[in-house]
């Protein structure tokens, strides 16, 4: 039986990928020369910059100051992100959880100042009932402790749980972490190469959620949207 919803925040609730992977692809011109691509961006969507940092060190020898790229980009990431709007179908998701008194919890590799300030700008913060960030674990995604952490915290067990993820590394972390995952992609990650979830689409507004309950026990892992 579903009993509660864990969502990601980043591409999932609001469309910050795509600010994200132009500030990116400006400060490496700027500062390096360098072309980002998609691709190469992809690798932290849903981790953090870290990951990526890292394979460009060891593929190509290029040494980022992740604090000098943290100190430059925050606040333009900010200014340019304040008033986004929610994501199509968002809303009608999460009325739709709580109609059928449905747990929901956000778990996001960000840090907790940005969530809780967008949930709040766009009055949905009332309606999750127990926010995982950074802060709270030692590993964000694709480790699964985000997941975990909020399973634990929402007090079920992991087959009565679905995560609604963008990234692959969302994917992964739902993976290891033995819940079942929905990929709800966006214009940064439908890119990406995703194996192995249980639903696949291009907007929450296609999920008939009263369709997932009666089937969520169902042996298959695929799930045909409408």
């Amino acid at each position: 039986m579903l009993k509660a919803v864990i969502m990601d925040f980043d591409g999932v609730i609001v469309d910050t990928e795509v600010i994200w992977f132009d500030i990116y692809k400006e400060w490496f011109k700027i500062n390096l020369h360098y072309d980002l691509t998609m691709e190469e961006f992809l690798v932290c969507v849903g981790a953090d910059s870290d990951k990526l940092f890292k394979k460009l060190e060891k593929d190509y020898n290029i040494i980022i100051d992740n604090k000098q790229f943290v100190a430059e980009t925050t606040q333009k990431f900010l200014d340019e992100s304040k008033e986004l709007p929610l994501k199509e179908g968002v809303f009608e998701f999460i009325q739709s959880i709580k109609k059928e008194n449905i747990l929901l919890a956000l778990a996001t590799s960000a840090s907790r100042k940005k969530p809780i300030y967008h949930l709040t700008r766009l009055n949905i913060l009332q309606y999750f009932d127990e926010i995982v960030t950074s802060e709270d674990v030692d590993k964000i995604k694709p480790n699964p402790d985000l997941f975990n952490k909020a399973i634990e915290k929402l007090g079920v067990k992991k087959e009565e749980a679905v995560i609604i993820e963008d990234s692959v590394n969302g994917l992964i972390a739902g993976n290891r972490a033995g819940i079942r995952t929905v990929v709800c992609t966006n214009d940064i990650t439908k890119h990406s190469n995703f194996t192995n979830y249980f639903i696949k689409i291009d907007s929450l507004i296609k999920i008939d959620f009263n369709k997932i309950i009666k089937n969520f026990n169902g042996s298959s892992d695929r799930y045909v949207t409408r």
